[in-house]
């Protein structure tokens, strides 16, 4: 009797293993319009020396109403203790935020050791700027901005000047030479595939932000095709096992939920809300 009761719950955690595998499959989807001026698109990138499997990407109009940005606000308790933030995944920050998308952010350091668990206390390595308050500066971060008015800025000085600070709401750094600019990709960004990316980019005159996420590819690969989305200037961020891309349960047109990462917590997130579709 035990060990049927016993293969019987075996079963139940393989079938529902297989729900979780099945629900969070995903595959190639045309440019839609899931939230109002946010729209989103997969594409199977063909398999070479640079990459293979899924890219996800969202272009958002940043002169839409209702369009607001997020970063992670520093943790009070954290950095009562010497920290800056709290470990959190991605999907769990697009549902208490009411987001209507996020992405994985800064690359960090945490007290976890080897197995990140949500909750644990942690740093970012770049700065980052979220309603005004300055995280830090590092001396070597390049920094993408965003004043009130949400037009964005690719700062390249290093550190950003106080000017550039002061105007900026919202800010993710950004560190190394792997930079999208004016439209053209740094001629020494590495181009072998060694894990996930995330990049984020910008149209400065159009007023268009970009997030883009890859299963596998290169730097280079990755910047080409944020540009080619139309990001004039661009970085990546944190990626490997931190690359995540998460959509709200509002989202038209499309399944919502991970597009890609789900277990592993990271410290920043970067987002964005907006209004639902009218389904009228």
């Amino acid at each position: 009797m035990k060990r049927r009761r016993f293969l019987l719950v075996g079963l139940a955690l393989l079938f529902a293993a297989l729900g979780i595998y099945w629900w969070n499959l995903r595959a190639p989807v045309l440019p839609t319009e899931i939230y109002q001026g946010v729209s989103y698109g997969c594409e199977r990138l063909g398999v070479d020396e640079q990459g293979s499997g899924l890219m996800h990407w969202v272009r958002v109009d940043l002169t839409a109403p209702g369009i607001e940005l997020y970063v992670t606000p520093l943790d009070p308790q954290a950095v009562e203790r010497g920290w800056q933030y709290r470990l959190k995944r991605t999907p769990t920050v697009v549902n208490q935020e009411q987001l209507a998308v996020a992405i994985n952010a800064t690359l960090f350091s945490s007290d976890s050791g080897w197995l990140p668990i949500s909750g644990d206390f942690a740093r970012s390595s770049d700065a980052t700027i979220a309603n005004y308050v300055v995280s830090h500066v590092p001396e070597y971060a390049y920094l993408l901005c965003f004043d009130d008015h949400l037009a964005p800025c690719l700062e390249t000085s290093r550190p950003p000047n106080d000017s550039v600070l002061r105007r900026s709401r919202w800010g993710l750094g950004g560190r190394g030479a792997v930079l999208l600019r004016d439209g053209k990709i740094f001629q020494d960004t590495p181009r072998k595939p060694t894990d996930a990316r995330t990049a984020v980019g910008v149209d400065r005159q159009n007023r268009l932000l970009f997030l883009a996420v890859f299963e596998n590819a290169s730097p280079w690969r990755a910047l080409d095709k944020l540009a080619k989305l139309g990001a004039v200037d661009g970085m990546l961020l944190d990626g490997g096992n931190s690359t995540s891309l998460a959509i709200g349960d509002k989202a038209h047109g499309v399944r919502p939920g991970v597009l890609i990462g789900r277990w592993r917590p990271v410290a920043t997130h970067f987002g964005v809300r907006a209004r639902e579709l009218s389904t009228k």
